[in-house]
């Protein structure tokens, strides 16, 4: 369930407001309402809520600086979590492209229009979700090998895994066509460089590892270091 915060400074349309959103969009309750920028920034600042439908026009200040102030303490809970819905167009162009409003709309295009757009949202906040909900298990799987975070390898390992997972492949795996490309791109390396760093955490792995650990790992006697495709796979199946 997601928690909703509505900043908007006319009671009567904030009631409105979340009576419609609730009604129509089960997976969101409320969690406050703030009349004013002040309010607003009070309970903001405890990370407490998950979606924020912000007006722009308060008495105290602007929806601006509202965003002003997480930007500033870099609040990283609220990136792509408000929807501005305002009256005030003139003030609207100033909240484009922030990282923090997910969309905007104007009052005047009705209830249906915000209902659409926190619809949006509460799809991608989901997606997000699974995302990170599967990269912990990869990151547990690896922690049962004993894998070392601290190596840059280990990183772009886990990378690795969560690719595959996402394509769908375990067994049919071409590392080299399908997924070091992708992961050297994301992180403005060399394909090599990658490889190198995944056989370098791979190694120390292997010379630290107790070898009964790695054998209940894989299931059979492993009489020489894993390779990675290897390692992918077994992690893979434990995901399945």
């Amino acid at each position: 369930m997601q928690k909703l915060l509505v900043i908007e400074d006319d009671l009567i349309q904030a009631y409105f407001l979340t009576n419609t959103i609730c009604k129509e969009v089960p997976d969101v309750k409320l969690y406050n309402i703030a009349l004013t920028g002040k309010e607003a920034i009070n309970i903001i600042k405890e990370e407490i809520v998950d979606i924020i439908i912000m007006d722009l026009k308060l008495p105290d200040m602007t929806g601006i600086d509202i965003l002003n102030y997480i930007s500033e303490n870099n609040i990283v809970k609220y990136d792509s979590s408000i929807i501005v819905f305002t009256g005030e167009m003139e003030l609207l162009s100033q909240v484009i492209g922030n990282k923090y409003v997910f969309d905007y709309c104007s009052k005047i295009n009705g209830m249906d229009f915000i209902i659409t757009k926190i619809k949006k949202l509460l799809e991608l906040k989901r997606k997000c979700y699974n995302i990170t909900l599967i990269k912990e298990k990869i990151k547990k799987e690896l922690e049962n090998l004993k894998y070392n975070f601290s190596y840059l390898g280990t990183k772009y390992l886990c990378e690795c895994i969560y690719e595959c997972y996402n394509k769908n492949k375990i067994y049919d795996i071409n590392l080299n066509k399908d997924i070091y490309p992708i992961i050297s791109k994301k992180y403005h390396k060399t394909i090599s460089s990658i490889k190198a760093n995944i056989f370098q955490a791979t190694s120390i792995m292997y010379y630290e590892i107790e070898e009964q650990i790695l054998q209940e790992y894989f299931g059979y006697k492993v009489r020489s270091k894993p390779k990675t495709k290897d390692i992918i796979t077994r992690v893979l199946q434990k995901l399945h």
